[in-house]
């Protein structure tokens, strides 16, 4: 599998020294900026756009000429899965969309004492939340009901999640994702408050909550299931949904603080893993029985080692 050394991403941190750093609800993406402020015209052209939404260019490239490999004025570059915190570079806590730095090969502990290690080099991504504005399938979007509905057909990209103008929520989350819902519809909003301080790396993937973000592990759950909202349930995997597809279904929306506690984000990363899939994994189709191969479900470790992590049978 193909290596990215994180030192490769020391251009990141050099141009960072002498670069304002456009931290969540800041900088550029911060609410509230006035009526005569300057950072309109970084992303926007008034006549000459060249992408919708008076973009200056393609949302993908856009947001990655801050947030991308080599970017200067970014604390996160999400294309290859690096975080800095205090002006070091470390492993992002969310992966990457080309490259993450998880050791998915390597787990150790148990429940909420367990160990998803950090690398030194990136790998590339096995599986990502889509961010190029193909279509993708939403899977489990929609009520619980008799019917055979696999999910929806969306195109993603960063703006989907993330408010560009700031917000003042968690990681300038929207607190409804753009482009699931048609106008008219009734939309669920979830405000997750913001962070007092910015902590993007992580030295264990295992450890998922966020002590400056006490809200995280609490409403995560809820703002995920905005877009697969027959996933989450609080109990475990014995009890009928009514629905064909999702029938049963493993705990994921307790919302106590810690590891082991059984949100989305405890089994999965939000931007991309790198966790790889042997031959019995790779047979689990996705939910509409087509076959899924190497794709890793944005998992936390390789083999769907995340379940070995609780139960340990």
């Amino acid at each position: 599998m193909k290596r990215l050394v994180l030192l490769a991403a020391g251009f990141v941190v050099v141009a960072l020294v002498g670069a304002v750093p456009a931290s969540a609800d800041n900088g550029p993406h911060k609410i509230g900026a006035g009526p005569v402020a300057d950072s309109c015209g970084a992303c926007h052209r008034i006549h000459t756009a060249k992408a919708p939404r008076l973009l200056k260019e393609d949302q993908v490239a856009l947001c990655f000429s801050c947030h991308g490999a080599g970017a200067p004025g970014a604390d996160n570059d999400v294309q290859s899965g690096v975080g800095i915190t205090g002006g070091t570079a470390g492993a992002l806590r969310g992966g990457g969309f080309e490259y993450a730095l998880l050791e998915a090969d390597n787990p150790s502990g148990l429940s909420s004492a367990g160990v998803v290690p950090a690398s030194s080099t990136g790998e590339q991504v096995t599986s990502t939340h889509s961010v190029n504005s193909t279509e993708q399938t939403a899977w489990g979007f929609g009520a619980v009901d008799g019917s055979t509905n696999y999910g929806k057909k969306v195109t993603l990209s960063c703006g989907n999640c993330h408010d560009p103008h700031g917000n003042g929520n968690y990681r300038i989350l929207r607190t409804t994702p753009r482009g699931m819902y048609s106008k008219g519809e009734v939309a669920p909003e979830v405000a997750i408050a913001d962070a007092t301080t910015k902590v993007y790396t992580t030295t264990n993937y295992w450890l998922t909550s966020d002590s400056n973000g006490l809200e995280f592990a609490e409403k995560i759950a809820a703002w995920c299931s905005i877009c697969h909202a027959r996933y989450p349930v609080d109990h475990g995997g014995s009890i009928p949904s009514g629905d064909p597809v999702y029938s049963y279904r493993h705990t994921s929306n307790k919302a106590e603080q810690g590891a082991g506690k059984r949100t989305c984000v405890q089994c999965h990363v939000s931007h991309g893993s790198n966790a790889a899939m042997g031959p019995t994994s790779e047979s689990v189709p996705f939910p509409d029985g087509s076959a899924a191969g190497a794709d890793s479900r944005l998992l936390r470790a390789d083999n769907r080692g995340v379940c070995q992590i609780c139960h340990a049978k």
